[in-house]
């Protein structure tokens, strides 16, 4: 009988072959199905990548459109540049002005004089000049230099006085105390030559900032040449003043006209004059100026805007799409989800924008149209120029969230998601007003030092704490020193509070320059509150503005009217005016307002795009669990095929060694032949 043989042991048969390649067999169907299906998951997944990154691009292009300043910026251009130059902000209106520039703002510059006064020939900065105290008082003088008249002084109520306490009376000491003071005067030492002149230098131009100095001397005199008080420059000497400085350059102010009219400003650069335009005066001379509307900012927003959704339009076409003729679909053909984004965008495109007032409501009235073939937008540059330019607040009310109102001492400021697009009704009962604090009693004119030239005040909340200089003053000039030793205050200057002083019959009354019940002017403490003010002041609290927006009644804060109902958002500007009717205003939201928070909504985590990549991760990480069970269930078969094989194996081995010991029986038996003739 043959024998089984193989390399190997047992049956010789190739058992880890036989099952791996059983177990191989038995893997390819599922494990190719769960391939393709995780390649098509990977595919969506990238799809929906590219789609969320498109989209979230468009969004950013949004930005910029819905910015209100961006379409109003102006350009300006000077017709002679050396003479002046000038900038523009977004309330300029476009227009063209002649100016002819005559006389140029300096600020006053003061030194001590050797050649008159013996006793200003420094020729050290180690020279004593001498001790006590220097009082800087800012305003208009009439100082006549030659004549060295100084009849009067009137003190600017923007700049309060300042004292500094000289204790090192020589010139380099005098000189550092005034710079570390830090009061807007400059002081320096210059050697002209022969001697050391200590000067003294007005921070500001303008002739409202002329420096009066004022000594205390330590020696008693405050008028004569010697000691501090040769630093003396005021009219506290009566006729003619105390004039120990000479003046090198007078204080005074810019000098031109504007289309004829005359102009003059206390700073080379000059606001206010023109609405919305800083002029920059550096010569004398004449130039013309023009306005106009810059349209680069808009244009660039808008061009940006057609790009990103010609963008985002591109992408949803490459992934829908279909190639009869080839077969070939996109990665996202026959998706649901995108075919409703897709529909939700070209509705939003073509619903138009309540224009209200306004001039356009679609995107085709500036030259913005789109392509009946691919769904993408064309720009007319042209068209898109003239509406920039001849209707820029219609074209921000067709691109941003804007309000439209008709009368011109109400103005939009701003809207939230919650207000509703409308024609609303405004109404006004009473309009916003500024709290005050008017005396009981004529101030007192004399403020004596430790008597009552302190005075704790509370503007609009904000407690500041101000010492009044010493002083005999007259009914101005002592609403000067109060107001600009209140607006000094840095608590009040950083809380952007401050007041206005005046008078009536030598009574003060101080008033806040904020409107609304926040608005409030109070005194609070100080030695010099009853000499001030009188023992029983009025307190007069701000009121904010009252009205309706729409019929329904609206939030009044300060001069700002919030609505309330369908206008919930909607925040207005109330500048004076009339009570009663004050027409209407429009408010809608424009294509980028539309965009920007449906876009939103499918970029939140909340939105489509997480839900949807969420679940294709989710699907794809299933696959990797369907892998491993697989995989248990090929181990669980290759063990069971093993031990099968490894029984057959023992049984063909068992068969092996049976017929081994058959076939030797059967060889140790004597022929047939042999045993016949044994018998």
């Amino acid at each position: 009988m043959g024998s089984i043989s193989s390399p190997g042991l047992g049956s010789g048969l190739d058992i880890n072959g036989l099952v791996s390649q059983l177990v191989a067999a038995e893997a390819q169907a599922p494990t190719a199905r769960l391939d393709r299906r995780e390649t098509d998951l990977q595919v969506r997944l990238s799809a929906y990548g590219s789609l969320k990154g498109a989209v979230s691009q468009f969004q950013t292009s949004l930005v910029s459109l819905q910015n209100i300043s961006g379409y109003q910026a102006k350009s300006i251009t000077s017709s002679d540049s050396a003479v002046l130059t000038a900038t523009a902000s977004s309330s300029a209106q476009a227009a063209s002005y002649d100016l002819n520039v005559t006389q140029l703002a300096e600020k006053q510059r003061l030194s001590t004089d050797p050649v008159t006064n013996v006793n200003a020939r420094f020729t050290d900065v180690t020279d004593v000049i001498g001790t006590g105290t220097l009082t800087f008082k800012f305003g208009t003088t009439d100082y006549t230099s030659g004549t060295d008249t100084y009849n009067s002084f009137t003190q600017n109520p923007d700049t309060a006085s300042k004292t500094i306490k000289i204790t090192d009376g020589s010139l380099q000491g005098i000189r550092d105390a005034v710079n570390e003071a830090d009061i807007g005067v400059t002081a320096a030492i210059i050697f002209d030559g022969t001697y050391q002149r200590l000067t003294f230098s007005s921070g500001k131009d303008g002739a409202a900032n002329s420096i009066q100095v004022v000594t205390d001397d330590a020696d008693g005199n405050d008028t004569d040449a010697s000691g501090l008080s040769l630093l003396a420059f005021n009219d506290a000497g009566g006729v003619g003043g105390t004039t120990n400085l000479a003046q090198n350059t007078a204080a005074q102010d810019s000098l031109f006209t504007v289309n004829g009219i005359s102009i003059s400003s206390e700073s080379k650069s000059v606001k206010n004059v023109i609405d919305g335009i800083t002029l920059n005066l550096k010569t004398t001379g004449t130039s013309t100026i023009d306005i106009t509307v810059d349209s680069e900012a808009a244009t660039s927003a808008i061009n940006s805007f057609v790009e990103s959704y010609n963008g985002l339009i591109s992408n949803i076409n490459d992934l829908t799409s279909y190639d009869p003729d080839t077969g070939q679909a996109g990665q996202l053909n026959g998706d649901g989800i995108v075919r409703g984004l897709a529909s939700q965008v070209k509705r939003l495109l073509g619903n138009p924008v309540d224009a209200g007032n306004g001039a356009f409501s679609i995107l085709s009235d500036i030259g913005i149209t789109t392509n009946a073939t691919t769904g993408l937008l064309d720009i007319d540059n042209d068209k898109l120029a003239d509406a920039i330019n001849g209707n820029v607040d219609d074209v921000i009310g067709l691109f941003a969230a804007f309000g439209r109102p008709t009368d011109t001492l109400v103005s939009f400021d701003s809207a939230t998601d919650a207000t509703l697009e409308g024609n609303y009704n405004i109404s006004i009962t009473s309009l916003a007003t500024k709290g005050s604090l008017t005396g009981s009693a004529a101030a007192n004119l004399t403020i004596s030092t430790g008597i009552n030239d302190a005075i704790s005040i509370k503007v609009d909340g904000i407690t500041a704490d101000i010492t009044l200089t010493a002083g005999t003053y007259t009914a101005s000039s002592l609403i000067a020193e109060v107001q600009s030793q209140i607006n000094s205050s840095t608590a009040l200057s950083t809380a952007n509070s401050s007041v206005v002083v005046t008078e009536t019959s030598g009574v003060l009354s101080i008033t806040s320059e904020r409107f609304g019940s926040a608005s409030d002017v109070v005194i609070v403490g100080g030695n010099g509150s009853a000499d001030l003010l009188g023992t029983s002041p009025t307190n007069t609290i701000g009121k904010d503005v009252v009205g309706t927006i729409g019929g329904v009644t609206a939030t009044g804060s300060g001069q700002f009217l919030t609505g309330t109902g369908a206008a919930s958002g909607l925040k207005i500007l109330i500048n004076g005016g009339a009570l009663g009717d004050r027409g209407s205003i429009s408010f809608a939201r424009g294509f980028a307002e539309r965009f920007d928070s449906f876009v939103s909504s499918l970029l939140d985590d909340e939105g489509i795009f997480s839900s949807t990549i969420d679940s294709i991760e989710s699907r794809i990480d299933g696959i990797g669990d369907d892998r491993e069970v697989l995989s248990r269930r090929l181990a669980s078969m290759e063990q069971r095929l093993r031990d099968q094989f490894i029984a057959l194996d023992l049984f063909v081995s068992q068969s092996q060694s049976t017929s081994s010991f058959l076939t030797s029986q059967l060889a140790s038996l004597p022929p047939i032949g042999a045993r016949r003739s044994g018998n």
